[in-house]
C-alpha cells in the first residue's frame, strides 16, 4: 500500500548535485536522530546538521516523519544488502558454520548503529508499520527457509518449517536488540555461542 503524502518524500532526485543534497539530508537526520532521539530531531537541527537551507530541505521532505520514514527505509535497506550478502555467500557451509557466522554479522551491524536502533525500537513505533524493515525480514526468512530445507534431514522429525522460522526470527531477533541495547555483561563472542546453541537445540531436538 502506498504511503499518505505526508509520510512520502516530495519528488526523487534526479541530478548528481540533488542526490547528494538528500544524502547529506539523510546523513544528517541519521546522526540527529542518534543523538537526539526522535522528539529531539527537529527539521530545522537535521538541516543545520545538513548544511542545508530549510527551504532546500523543504524540497524534498514535507515534514519530519518522512525524513525518519527514508532514513528507516534506508537502514533497512543497508541491512538487507550485508545480510542477505553474509548469507549466499555462506550457502555451501555447514549449516552451523554458516548459521553462527549470521548471528554474528547481525550482531555486528546492530551494534554499529546501536543508537539508531534504540530510536527505531523504543521512540517510533507510532509511524509503523515499515514496509521495508518488513520486506527485509521477509527476505531474511526465505533464505533461511533454504538452509532448513536443505538441511532437512539433519533436523528432528516433528520440525515445521514454517513454525520454526517464525519463532528463530522472532527469538533471535528480539535477543540480539536487546543485547546491543541493555548491554548485558555477557561477552559478545559468548552472546552469539549461546545464541547458536539455542537454534541448534531447538531444531534438532
Amino acid at each position: 500500500m502506498p504511503r499518505p503524502p505526508a509520510l512520502s518524500p516530495r519528488r526523487t532526485p534526479r541530478q548528481d548535485r540533488s542526490r547528494h543534497t538528500v544524502e547529506r539530508i539523510l546523513d544528517a537526520a541519521t546522526r540527529v536522530l542518534s543523538e537526539r532521539g526522535y522528539d529531539g530531531a527537529s527539521t530545522n537541527r537535521i538541516a543545520r546538521a545538513a548544511g542545508v537551507g530549510n527551504g532546500s530541505l523543504y524540497q524534498y521532505f514535507p515534514n519530519k516523519d518522512a525524513i525518519v520514514i527514508t532514513v528507516i527505509d534506508r537502514f533497512a535497506d543497508h541491512l538487507a544488502d550485508r545480510l542477505g550478502a553474509q548469507i549466499e555467500s555462506t550457502m555451501n557451509d555447514s549449516w552451523q558454520e554458516a548459521g553462527r557466522a549470521l548471528l554474528d554479522v547481525q550482531m555486528r551491524l546492530f551494534e554499529e548503529h546501536a543508537d539508531l536502533l534504540r530510536v527505531i525500537v523504543e521512540q517510533i513505533p507510532r509511524l509503523g508499520p515499515f514496509d521495508k524493515l518488513a520486506a527485509l525480514q521477509r527476505r531474511l526468512t526465505d533464505l533461511v527457509r533454504v538452509y532448513l530445507l536443505v538441511n532437512r534431514d539433519a533436523f528432528r522429525d516433528d520440525l515445521d518449517v514454517d513454525a520454526a522460522l517464525w519463532i528463530l526470527a522472532e527469538t533471535v531477533g528480539t535477543l540480539s536488540i536487546r543485547y546491543v541495547l541493555d548491554r548485558p555483561p555477557i561477552p559478545r563472542e559468548r552472546m552469539i555461542d549461546e545464541l547458536a546453541e539455542l537454534v541448534i537445540r531447538y531444531i534438532r531436538g
